[in-house]
């Protein structure tokens, strides 16, 4: 069979569109035997479920009662130690409401915002404890933490044989290994999408390959697309992973199952690493998918109960790639090597088919930037088909969506948040950028989103090359300083501090951009990015500061939940708030 897997950590309220992508895709091709698992979303309830965490509580007693009888704690055992007094003492005390806390998130108390809030802390200082035993590292809600850099080949290695330390290696291995190595598997694919699934996803891998080295295991995903340079070079994760799989994935998987299961002949699969004897192989030229030719993704067998929302959040895409391509920070056109769109009509129809399946009536977008004239006839083509869904996605400022009465059919056919990539609000910055955006636009877009009732997010961006500390407040007073914006219903803002990717414009033209002597750290082989001098502006000491400092007052008027802290569940707050609006109004008529 083929056994496709999605490990930790993503945010636990919807489930991601790779797996499902993939299956839909394999099965419309004849490819009938796939098993998706979201690993994530399992782990997460596993260890939020008193009954099954109980051994776990066990080991930090163990280990606590240990340490209590040594007569010299060295400096780590100490903080160590103290953790597990903490857990020892918090996890009696939660025991009794960490099951509650998820339920709430999955029925009718999920609108209740202060039960909200107070199931997701219940949970965050629930994991923080339960895991005490694998102290320093930590895991939350939406994230993890643990010392090995996910940038360093070596680092990733060294934290397979830390499995006291790598709760993702040892925890796979207790719960997960088991079954999956006794299921007659020839194909283990694993979507690492994020950075923060580098080391679970290597981890699984690594499990894997020592209990079954029969079975060919595929790594795919964004992170490696990467990275394609450092892997042709030869790496040790080869030892491990028998290919990957960079770029877009459907036909590159469709077409390794196939040699998997006739000629083994893996020079025909497009978008495919791996090594030959000793000599690593990149299948080029890459290959872009048609998209109007993928079916509506299949979610069978996604754990739909074990997610915290009481409402399915389905991911759907319209585009790959941006319709742009010119921003000088992004590194989205090397991801999918051009821009292609969906059909609207055929974007309507995967709503549709959702709805119907799942009984969906929640959609997110992954959309990079969602293309205006797509959205026009997408959003036309579900007012005609009288769905009653809400949806949110991304997209540019653009002076083009404030013709006609877009923006209102937008919201006529379901649309309840725009998602915006500002990053500045100072129109040298913008252009610097070449965001293609003039602030006069940003001005209007907003005002109209407000007067029509579709909420906004804006992301921002401090600390790009040049950019002064007067340029930056620009930006953040266009937020703090604009009160109906800040009561606008749903309203969020996410600020993010500059980072210079790899295989971005401003990577490939630096003199363009003022900036010189790139540099990564040490033995940071898989850094996605580069560290840089510059003569202009924010030094990167004064720009993290600065981040530290906006990122405070931002705090301080923008609410961190709903909104702020999930845009799918700020989604369903916004149905759901719509439908009470709704019910009174009827009441009252």
């Amino acid at each position: 069979m083929i056994y496709l897997v999605f490990p930790s950590s993503w945010h636990p309220s919807q489930p991601y569109l790779s797996l499902p992508a993939l299956k839909g895709f394999l099965h419309q091709h004849g490819i009938e035997d796939v098993v998706q698992r979201d690993l994530a979303i399992e782990l997460l309830d596993h260890l939020c479920t008193w009954e099954k965490a109980q051994p776990l509580f066990a080991r930090i007693q163990d280990e606590f009662n240990q340490m209590r009888q040594k007569p010299y704690l060295n400096d780590f055992e100490h903080e160590k130690i103290q953790k597990l007094a903490e857990a020892v003492e918090i996890i009696p005390s939660l025991c009794g409401q960490i099951d509650a806390a998820k339920a709430s998130l999955r029925c009718e108390d999920f609108y209740d915002l202060d039960r909200y809030m107070e199931s997701l802390k219940i949970i965050d200082v629930w994991l923080d404890n339960i895991l005490a035993a694998y102290f320093p590292s930590q895991l939350t809600v939406i994230g993890s933490q643990l010392r090995w850099s996910p940038y360093s080949t070596w680092e990733i290695l060294e934290s397979f044989e830390h499995p006291e330390e790598n709760f993702f290696h040892d925890l796979y291995r207790q719960f997960y290994l088991p079954e999956i190595i006794k299921e007659d598997i020839e194909l283990l694919g694993i979507s690492i999408t994020s950075v923060e699934q580098v080391l679970p996803g290597l981890s699984l891998a690594h499990l894997v390959r020592q209990a079954r080295p029969d079975i060919h295991i595929t790594v795919g995903g964004s992170i490696f697309t990467k990275l394609v340079d450092v892997l042709e070079k030869g790496s040790p994760l080869f030892d491990f992973v028998d290919s990957f799989v960079v770029h877009e994935g459907e036909t590159p998987l469709l077409k390794l199952v196939q040699a998997l299961r006739s000629d083994q002949d893996f020079s025909k699969v497009p978008n495919l690493v791996y090594k030959d004897g000793e000599t690593v192989k990149v299948n080029r030229p890459f290959y872009k998918e048609e998209l109007n030719a993928l079916p509506t993704p299949d979610f069978d067998g996604m754990p739909f109960d074990l997610y915290l929302s009481p409402e399915r959040v389905l991911p759907v895409v319209g585009s790959r790639g941006c319709y742009w391509e010119r921003c000088a920070f992004c590194s989205i056109p090397f991801d999918h090597i051009d821009f292609h769109v969906r059909y609207a009509e055929t974007v309507a129809n995967d709503f549709k088919n959702l709805h119907e399946k799942y009984g969906c009536n929640y959609f997110f977008f992954t959309d990079e930037a969602l293309p205006i004239n797509f959205l026009k006839t997408f959003s036309q083509k579900l007012v005609d088909m009288d769905l009653d869904i809400r949806w949110t996605g991304e997209l540019k400022f653009e002076k083009s969506l404030l013709k006609d009465d877009r923006l209102e059919v937008l919201h006529k056919s379901g649309c309840r948040k725009l998602i915006f990539g500002m990053e500045s609000y100072n129109q040298r910055v913008l252009d610097f950028m070449k965001k293609g955006c003039p602030v006069e636009v940003i001005d209007e877009t907003v005002e109209r989103c407000m007067e029509i009732g579709i909420g906004i997010h804006l992301y921002l961006l401090i600390g790009f090359p040049t950019e002064t500390r007067e340029e930056v407040y620009d930006s953040v007073n266009f937020v703090l300083k604009n009160p109906r914006l800040l009561n606008s219903t749903g309203f969020s803002c996410i600020t993010s501090q500059f980072d210079l990717e790899k295989s971005t414009p401003m990577a490939k033209s630096p003199e363009e951009y003022k900036v010189y002597n790139f540099r990564t750290p040490e033995g940071h082989d898989l850094a996605l990015g580069y560290s840089y001098d510059i003569d202009e502006g924010l030094t990167a000491e004064e720009a993290t500061d600065l981040y530290q400092e906006v990122l405070g007052k931002l705090h301080q008027v923008v609410a961190t939940f709903p909104h702020n802290y999930s845009l799918a569940d700020g989604l369903l707050y916004l149905g759901h708030e719509e439908k009470e609006k709704s019910g009174h109004s009827l009441a009252a008529y």
